[in-house]
């Protein structure tokens, strides 16, 4: 299996002017992207892509001084204030030859919880977690009656004809994967109307995807999962963390 995280963006939400990157956010001794990383070589990822934008030199100086035994790989994405991450998705996807796992890089979570979707979950499908169905901001998973992922709705109110239409599969927290020959396809779906999918969120072409792909929903069972737009959201991650600490340890994988 090979890996993606997206880490081109900048994280102007989290107002915080001393922070060098999202991804360097920090839970005690290690940060977002360590614990990425660290959960990758206990699964045994092959090769990872790293995409960068914001403050690339510093994050790949980082990553480079952890020392991991992690076959980490950079590309850099040089108009991630202007794209969305599609653009620095499948900047990534065109390097990938096997299954793929893709990651956002401002999502925290058990390590439990992403382990246990990498070896237990169906290939080319979602980590869904419970969500309010009211929310307009998160990633929200409509399902068809067949329990495969119709689309995904993020950043408005889902519609009432969507409500009583579709299941409610939850929140697409932010890991997902995608067989091999899922890999091909969907860069080609990209690569046919980029113009559309290179300023959007990664929900909006795969949306599109799921009208001829079969896209599985995977129920994550472990809580405190969290994805960290806001200082508001790394607070309550925080806490979570500190609160729960047996339930975040790195040392016992």
């Amino acid at each position: 299996m090979e890996a993606i995280i997206l880490l081109a963006g900048y994280g102007s939400r989290l107002d915080r002017n001393e922070l060098l990157h999202k991804g360097l956010l920090p839970f005690g001794e290690e940060t977002l992207l360590s614990r990425h990383l660290k959960c990758f070589q206990v699964l045994g990822i092959q090769k990872t892509y790293l995409i960068l934008g914001h403050n690339a030199a510093i994050l790949k100086s980082y990553v480079k001084g952890l020392n991991l035994d992690l076959q980490v790989h950079f590309i850099d994405n040089p108009v991630y204030r202007t794209t969305g991450n599609s653009l620095s998705m499948v900047m990534g996807l065109k390097h990938c030859q096997k299954e793929t796992l893709i990651l956002d890089g401002d999502v925290f979570y058990p390590p439990e919880a992403l382990i246990n979707y990498v070896q237990q979950a169906p290939r080319s499908s979602f980590a869904l977690v419970p969500a309010d169905i009211n929310d307009a901001e998160c990633a929200k998973v409509l399902l068809n009656p067949t329990g495969t992922i119709n689309a995904f709705i993020t950043k408005r109110a889902l519609t009432e004809e969507e409500k009583s239409g579709f299941g409610f599969g939850g929140e697409a927290i932010g890991f997902f994967m995608l067989r091999q020959e899922d890999v091909l396809r969907f860069v080609a779906l990209y690569e046919n109307d980029e113009p559309t999918y290179r300023s959007v969120l990664w929900e909006t072409p795969f949306t599109e995807f799921a009208r001829n792909t079969s896209l599985h929903p995977w129920n994550v069972e472990e809580e405190g999962c969290f994805e960290i737009d806001t200082q508001e959201d790394y607070a309550t991650a925080f806490n979570r963390f500190q609160s729960h600490p047996n339930e975040y340890q790195l040392s016992q994988l």
